[in-house]
């Protein structure tokens, strides 16, 4: 009877964190092994037709030139709008250069002339929401670019191909 106290009163022996260890390394092979080699079986997807942009689906590109790595400048309206201010008396003026591709840059100055109206309402009224502290500063200055650059792109491509490099102010006074 002595002899059954001492083994019911032994824990049942725990497996060892090296076992442990190597059951989750030989899980990580495994997953890692076919992580690589479904890809390699599957062979390449289907090649989307020239002119549909893949990034969208049913969304056919825009017709523009390929961009090249030279740069061009279009010239934009200045714009003056009065900044949000309780007194109203602080106004933003600003000159606009948009930096494209050079192939690009006749379709493109094209485009913006046909859409400059609303492009130039767009960016009044964005201004006019700004505050003082806003637009102060570097940090302000390049949010506004930013902010400037994504809405144009959006505005103008409906492809969502941005076409539109940068944004740059060629004056910029806050009075």
């Amino acid at each position: 009877m002595a002899e059954e106290n001492e083994t019911q009163d032994t824990p049942p022996k725990k497996s060892g964190f090296l076992g442990k260890l190597i059951v989750w390394g030989i899980i990580f092979v495994i997953g890692a092994g076919a992580g690589f080699a479904v890809p390699m079986l599957t062979g390449p997807g289907e090649v989307p037709d020239k002119g549909v942009n893949p990034g969208v689906v049913g969304v056919k590109l825009m017709d523009f030139p390929e961009p090249v790595e030279e740069k061009a400048f279009i010239d934009f309206d200045e714009v003056v709008a009065n900044l949000n201010d309780p007194r109203a008396s602080r106004y933003v003026n600003c000159t606009l250069t948009l930096q494209v591709s050079k192939s690009q840059e006749d379709a493109l100055t094209k485009l913006v002339e046909e859409k400059n109206v609303l492009l130039k309402n767009w960016l009044i009224a964005h201004l006019r929401d700004k505050t003082l502290e806003e637009v102060r500063g570097k940090y302000g200055h390049n949010l506004l670019r930013r902010e400037i650059h994504g809405k144009f792109n959006e505005m103008l491509f409906t492809d969502g191909i941005e076409r539109i490099e940068d944004i740059l102010f060629s004056d910029f006074k806050i009075q």
